[in-house]
């Protein structure tokens, strides 16, 4: 049970270091909140998604979709962390 707590926080780890370093890129984040840009004909919002939601869940909280706009084809969407 140890070894699978442990890999899933290793997991977790990469997800979070593969969030930071490619699309969709931070522009501000909180503990409350995160905003985060991308560009939708390369990236799927979904990714958006996940990324927010391991922000919050490292603080115990999950990503609740705020706002999102789009301008061409890039996306900038806010997520509050509740």
């Amino acid at each position: 049970m140890l070894a699978f707590a442990l890999s899933a926080v290793a997991v977790a780890t990469l997800l979070a270091l593969a969030a930071c370093g490619g699309p969709p890129w931070t522009i501000s984040r909180t503990p409350e909140s995160i905003t985060l840009r991308w560009y939708a004909d390369e990236t799927d919002s979904a990714a958006a998604g996940a990324a927010a939601q391991v922000h919050c869940q490292s603080s115990g909280k999950n990503a609740e979709l705020v706002s999102s706009t789009q301008d061409g084809s890039a996306q900038l969407a806010t997520y509050r962390c509740r």
